[in-house]
């Protein structure tokens, strides 16, 4: 199983996942939601809690410029998480890490830190994505 794993504190995110490419899928699947045009993700089950999905797939959206072939489907075929070890934005850059390291690309910086005040971590980066819907 991959994962991706923040740890820049006495705790971090942690979140192990299986996804698989599948170019010119059957979009007439179950549990299959269209990004953009002949772009889709396909959960197993109900994996994730409605923001981790959008932030999920805003992942998805800001790699849509390095898609060679389509139609394609990123089948996420399993994922884990401790809540106590998490946060949704952690979805986005764990979707962008595999994308690149499956595509033999280099993986773009992150920008994230952990806030004391808020004991939380914190994703400059995501403030401009737009509201998630």
């Amino acid at each position: 199983m991959n994962e991706f794993i923040i740890l820049k504190s006495s705790w971090g995110i942690g979140i192990f996942y299986e996804i698989i490419e599948i170019i010119n899928h059957n979009q007439n699947d179950e549990n299959v939601y269209e990004i953009a045009p002949s772009v889709f993700i396909k959960l197993k089950s109900d994996l994730l809690d409605t923001i981790s999905l959008e932030y999920l797939k805003k992942g998805i959206q800001s790699i849509i410029q390095f898609i060679k072939e389509f139609p394609v489907c990123f089948c996420i075929e399993k994922l884990e998480y401790n809540i106590c070890d998490y946060q949704p934005e952690g979805m986005y850059y764990m979707f962008r890490k595999w994308f690149f390291e499956s595509h033999n690309m280099e993986i773009p910086p992150m920008n994230i830190y952990y806030d004391k005040e808020t004991n939380k971590y914190v994703f400059p980066d995501l403030i401009d994505i737009g509201e998630l819907s």
